[in-house]
């Protein structure tokens, strides 16, 4: 089980790029989250018109974007095509702060720190509440190839003392799945995992240190597809009522109101496919072309599911909640957790701007097979950790994207894996001699398998951070994220960071 931190962070989400752009061209053609909550617009899930369901098998190629709303007047920067001279860089504002002064601001000239962080989000939320779950999988046992998260919304360490054995996941046909045990400590923003051991498929997916995203509890017995589910603070199945529910998620055909929030998320076509549903970290409901800070940092929970969840799969699928490409990231108790407040961030190279290399890096080679038909776009920052004790685990959770499906003028960004980089920077005192540094690269996370590249919920792990070789408090990190471009246009790239002591 994952020990917090023993310093009380503050639950913000650090963006790690807040501004959109224009990416460049080619040379040849120019082309872009239990009970009511502190007030707040409730957005709308993006829905693409017009858009047909796609087989669960899709080949990058198929990903072909479709017409969308125009982008918002977000402030744009103009990249060059190859053999066109640098443009000036648009001034850049927000409504974040930055997160190691914790004052209202923006990056004004491209110079100074650029570690935007996002407002916090207001609940009065239960303890737990389901933050991420599926209930088909991919094939040979879609049905059964389910998985249900929980997340200690609490604000600190919480240990299970509920009615009967502890708590209960339950379904609506009133059985319950799986049991978190009296006694059990989810550490605050730590998770637990429910699984149904006949077809889960994500075993494998990285958690903490040498574990992976394996079962906290069990169940055999196939949830229905578009069922409600709904965790309860006892195991008597007699006390499945509304008093005694923490948390609930269903869809719009679910007639038990004891097992959804509000109307439901939309009913799903059941398509054997790698998706989930998990809670918006961001506050956008993953529209594409929203663009902007994200008002909001951990999950959200406003009780309306259709809100509060997004739906993503590893092949952009239309399956009738909503089309992004993105991937399921199941976490349980060893995971690392969100720590946004406990990093800082600057500019690889702080003297020059933030759009200039070596602090972004613009390469045109088309790379098709790699989902970088338009070149990549290289970000490097310098990452401090700030934790008070040293870090063992580091990984890097997208929350907001531009991707697949991005409307003509919006770019289609595939995060991919990267490998270390030598490059030379500036830095204090500027002017007085350069020097080589080494970027690390950093690694896709999988399963599940994402051949398309990775987008909402994909996650990214630093490598060379472990129990061997940790990240000692004070020290930092020089690090790389590398996207694939798919389609040109205005782009945003917001994450959190998960770290482990």
């Amino acid at each position: 089980m994952v020990r917090p931190f023993r310093t009380v962070f503050i639950a913000v989400s650090v963006i790690l790029v807040l501004f959109t752009l224009q990416i460049g061209v080619s040379a040849k053609k120019k082309s872009s989250k239990r009970k009511s909550r502190a007030a707040r617009s409730a957005p709308v899930i993006f829905m693409v018109p017009g858009q047909r369901s796609v087989p669960s098998v899709v080949t990058p190629p198929v990903l072909t974007p479709v017409s969308a709303p125009a982008a918002s007047n977000d402030i744009l920067l103009n990249m060059s095509a190859p053999g066109q001279r640098g443009t000036t860089p648009a001034t850049l504002s927000a409504g974040g702060s930055r997160s190691n002064t914790g004052t209202a601001g923006g990056d004004q000239d491209g110079k100074g720190k650029n570690s935007w962080v996002a407002r916090p989000s207001i609940t009065t939320s239960g303890p737990l509440i389901i933050s991420e779950f599926r209930l088909r999988g991919p094939n040979p046992n879609g049905a059964s190839n389910e998985f249900i998260e929980l997340y200690n919304n609490s604000g600190a360490d919480h240990t299970v003392a509920g009615g009967g054995t502890g708590y209960a996941v339950a379904a609506s046909d009133g059985v319950a799945r799986c049991v978190v045990p009296n006694g059990t400590v989810i550490p605050n923003r730590g998770h637990y995992l429910c699984v149904n051991s006949v077809g889960y498929s994500l075993s494998s997916y990285p958690a903490g240190n040498g574990t992976t995203a394996t079962a906290d509890a069990t169940y055999t017995t196939d949830i229905p597809d578009n069922a409600g589910i709904a965790l309860f603070n006892t195991t008597v199945a007699g006390d499945f009522i509304l008093a005694n529910r923490f948390d609930a998620v269903g869809s719009t055909s679910e007639a038990n109101t004891l097992y959804k929030e509000g109307t439901g998320y939309p009913a799903l076509t059941p398509f054997s496919i790698d998706y989930s549903f998990y809670r918006d970290n961001c506050g956008k409901s993953g529209s594409i072309t929203t663009f902007g800070a994200c008002p909001i940092s951990t999950p959200n929970d406003t009780e309306n599911n259709a809100v509060d969840f997004i739906f993503v799969d590893t092949n952009g699928t239309s399956a009738g909640a909503g089309q992004r490409l993105g991937a399921p990231g199941p976490e349980n108790l060893s995971s690392p957790i969100q720590r946004n407040a406990s990093f800082g961030f600057d500019l690889l190279d702080p003297c020059v701007g933030t759009a200039s290399p070596p602090n972004r890096v613009r390469d045109f080679t088309s790379d098709p097979a790699n989902n970088s038909t338009f070149g990549t776009l290289d970000i490097r920052k310098t990452v401090t950790n700030n934790t008070g004790a040293n870090v063992t685990r580091v990984r890097w959770r997208i929350i907001d994207i531009t991707t697949f499906p991005a409307p003509s003028g919006i770019a289609d960004l595939r995060p991919r894996t990267s490998l270390a980089v030598v490059v030379t920077v500036d830095r204090a005192p500027c002017g007085s001699g350069t020097s080589n540094v080494t970027v690390q690269g950093t690694t896709l996370e999988q399963p599940p398998s994402q051949p398309n590249g990775s987008g909402f919920n994909g996650s990214l792990s630093s490598g060379t951070v472990t129990l061997a070789t940790p990240l000692a408090n004070g020290a930092s990190l020089d690090v790389r994220f590398l996207l694939g471009i798919q389609q040109t246009g205005s782009f945003k790239f917001f994450i959190n960071v998960e770290a482990l002591p």
